[in-house]
């Protein structure tokens, strides 16, 4: 009688972690979301221009991903900051409304690859930053000057971005995320790729 009572409140505690562990339909808080452009189908993974939010931009601007540029697949956003060249904070912004949410338990930061040319401005800088208050949560976090970066071809460079965010428990339905021009008259594409939270 003693065994069989043991084997029910084993059973009972195993099925209460796996429904605790699956709260919400939501990522674990280690692996978050994440979002790659290899697979043409895929087409933006979710991504989108969140055009009534932008502020202090009004150039032209495009978003699609692009597998010829650089080789490989990769989220473009063509910009236009030519207009916005005294503004320190120029800054389009993508959503993304994911299809289960994110469990945002112990992550604690967003990482990206970015990609931009230098020859494509002659001033100025980017700066990053994402932002969400689904279901409550208060994220909203920037990043210092991206700049620098290592040859990644066809005249782009590759920088590794990592925007620091005060770990949160909550679970994330959606999100948006922008790059900003400051003080820059940066005017072509530049391209995004391992986008993820950790």
């Amino acid at each position: 009688m003693k065994l069989r009572v043991m084997l029910i409140l084993t059973i009972v505690a195993v099925l209460a972690l796996s429904c605790a562990s699956t709260q919400g339909g939501g990522n674990s808080g280690a692996s978050g979301g994440s979002w790659t452009f290899a697979d043409p189908a895929a087409g933006t993974n979710g991504w989108e221009l969140a055009s009534g939010e932008f502020y202090q931009y009004r150039g032209n601007i495009a978003l699609s991903r692009d597998d010829t540029t650089l080789g490989k697949g990769l989220l473009r956003l063509d910009v236009d900051f030519t207009q916005h060249v005294t503004a320190d904070w120029s800054e389009p912004k993508l959503k993304n409304d994911f299809p289960k949410s994110i469990n945002m338990r112990g992550v604690t930061q967003f990482a990206f690859d970015f990609y931009y040319n230098p020859a494509l401005c002659t001033t100025g800088t980017f700066k990053a930053k994402v932002f969400s208050n689904s279901n409550g949560l208060q994220v909203d976090f920037s990043c210092n000057d991206i700049v620098g970066g290592e040859d990644a071809g066809n005249g782009f460079l590759k920088v590794p971005v990592s925007i620091l965010i005060m770990p949160t428990a909550g679970f994330m339905t959606d999100m948006r995320f922008s790059v900003a021009g400051c003080l820059t008259d940066y005017k072509g594409p530049v391209f995004f790729d391992n986008m993820r939270w950790e």
